[in-house]
């Protein structure tokens, strides 16, 4: 069984836009924090937020089952918890801290999504067990099966072939071996 090349369409520079009109929003909520603007300035960095979740969304559209759920819930929570008006260093901080974990998001999208490793697999057949790996399913299915560090498998169809895919290739050692 031999790992097969596939050249995939990436969001790539299409994140790049709203990454970088998130910084507008976020830039004038830090520079106005210490004025008395009432909720002027949670809205700004609440919207910078929500802005830099676009570019992670159209991401994982693009390249899907490369982000995990949690990080892509992290920003509404954040941008709704600034309306209740912790500190201004505190809520500068989550802003901050926020958009680069979108950032760094974004950046890995924009990395791995150019290529991926596909392999003919049988639905039928359990996923063998790989050392270091972190099981989601045991059995095929059409979602993220386990992880291993940042490499994520998934089962995907794509016509009437189901397959593996990866960002990059993984040995399999049966167990007749």
């Amino acid at each position: 069984m031999d790992w097969e090349v596939v050249r995939l369409d990436g969001p790539g520079p299409r994140m790049l836009f709203p990454m970088a009109w998130s910084l507008l929003p976020l830039v004038g909520g830090c520079l106005l924090i210490y004025q008395d603007r009432g909720l002027i300035v949670p809205a700004m960095l609440a919207s910078g937020i929500m802005i830099s979740l676009i570019a992670v969304w159209i991401g994982s559209t693009m390249a899907p089952g490369r982000v995990d759920f949690i990080v892509l819930l992290i920003s509404p929570f954040a941008a709704f918890s600034l309306f209740f008006q912790p500190p201004e260093i505190i809520q500068v901080i989550i802003a901050i801290s926020v958009w680069t974990v979108n950032y760094r998001t974004a950046s890995m999208l924009s990395s791995v999504s150019g290529k991926a490793y596909r392999i003919d697999w049988d639905p039928k057949k359990p996923i063998p067990h790989v050392d270091g790996a972190k099981y989601f399913h045991r059995k095929w299915a059409a979602r993220p099966l386990f992880r291993i560090e940042n490499n994520i498998v998934r089962g995907i169809r794509v016509d009437d072939r189901i397959m593996l895919e990866s960002d990059f290739p993984i040995n399999f050692i049966s167990e007749g071996e």
